[in-house]
């Protein structure tokens, strides 16, 4: 079969394929010489049925309706106009080909829900084999990328670290694929929280300086600390100083990429408002501020909501308390401060600070403290598989 763009941007059949388990793909790629390469390369795999051939995002809606795609192919022009919300849970896994790799190309991937980011024509062989291979996945009702969840404490010492690592923890327990970023490239105290000791060699961000203009999802894996409970890490560079030489862009572009290849993405966010605090924010899909019972913290953790506009769309922000101790404030006032109730009450839990000091993470079935924290990541799962099923 040959099929080639009609004049309103839809692909004609001039005759019958065959469609057994092929993977149906929508293509919208704007330059038309960039376009016609990406689709001859498409209609010559057997793997592949192109659904549709478009070149601008004007049709993506009506053709993603009536054809439901397993995959939709997508140039970085058209990856800006994919934020009709007709198209959430509807255009199957989204992938974004891009003549160069720049970051902010990543940064467009990861606002259109790019599953993966493909290089051409370098990484042709790669989207052959990703295109072969996503058929079956839709059967099983995979998303089109890992949810972004971002941990922010109201103030110093309200257990942003402890939730962080925590989180990670459990979402791994629950069987998700979850990864752990450190974006407070001042403190690193992810590093400390997990018990690497100062003379222990781990690879941090500050390893993929090299590649920064380069990225690829083989970097970041190389990159990675697998914690033995099952999640993956991306340490905040140690060394004094070394922070400041991370551009704020290698984060974002890292998370963009994690996202491809995580059921979930952790971001622990540093402390105060800054330019990565508001880059993990803004590219969170889910917010969790932790706050402790007193005054301070829940005034601090109202202007930090404004700062960081956390809560918009309304219901990205959870409010997560942390109970240190005796309370100043009762948990009912963190509605009338904030506006937003509490999601999850973190359990004072006297073993919290032996744990620490080791370098340590609660049991997996650790009581109070820990079977809180497991609630907060089963209501993340929750929220992530109602997003695949397209009700949240």
């Amino acid at each position: 079969m040959v099929a080639r763009p009609r004049s309103d941007g839809w692909t004609t059949a001039l005759d019958e394929r065959p469609r057994g388990r092929r993977t149906r793909v929508i293509l919208a790629i704007h330059d038309m010489g960039f376009h016609q390469e990406v689709l001859d390369q498409l209609e010559r795999d057997s793997q592949v049925d192109v659904l549709a051939a478009l070149s601008g995002p004007e049709r993506l809606v009506g053709a993603v309706v009536e054809s439901e795609p397993d995959v939709t192919v997508v140039c970085p022009t058209v990856a800006r106009g994919m934020r009709h919300p007709t198209l959430i849970g509807r255009s199957g896994r989204t992938v974004l080909v891009a003549q160069e790799m720049t970051v902010p190309i990543l940064r467009e991937a990861i606002d259109a829900g790019a599953l993966a980011v493909f290089a051409w024509p370098e990484e042709r062989k790669e989207l052959a084999i990703f295109l072969s291979g996503t058929k079956a996945s839709r059967v099983e009702g995979s998303s089109g990328r890992g949810r972004v969840i971002a941990v922010f404490g109201a103030r110093g010492g309200a257990g942003t670290t402890f939730v962080a690592t925590h989180l990670a923890a459990a979402l791994a327990d629950c069987g998700r694929r979850s990864v752990l970023v450190d974006l407070d490239a001042s403190f690193a105290d992810v590093t400390v929280a997990l018990g690497v000791g100062a003379n222990e060699r781990v690879r941090t961000v500050a390893d993929l300086l090299p590649v920064v203009d380069e990225l690829e999802p083989g970097h970041l894996d190389d990159a990675l600390f697998k914690h033995p409970r099952g999640f993956s890490v991306l340490f905040a560079p140690a060394e004094e100083n070394a922070g400041e030489r991370v551009p704020p862009g290698l984060y974002s572009a890292s998370v963009a990429l994690l996202a491809g290849g995580f059921d979930e993405v952790v971001l622990h966010i540093p402390r105060r408002i800054d330019d990565l605090a508001r880059i993990g924010v803004g590219m969170a899909d889910e917010v969790v501020l932790v706050v402790t019972l007193d005054l301070f913290s829940l005034y601090g953790a109202r202007r930090s909501m404004t700062a960081l506009q956390m809560n918009e769309p309304i219901g990205r922000c959870r409010v997560l308390v942390n109970r240190l101790g005796r309370a100043d404030v009762a948990p009912g006032d963190v509605r009338r401060v904030l506006g937003v109730p509490a999601a999850v009450i973190v359990r004072f839990d006297p073993k919290i600070p032996r744990v620490q000091a080791r370098g340590a993470l609660l049991s997996p079935k650790a009581r109070r403290a820990g079977r809180d924290l497991r609630s907060l990541a089963r209501l993340v799962v929750r929220r992530q598989l109602a997003t695949v099923d397209g009700g949240v």
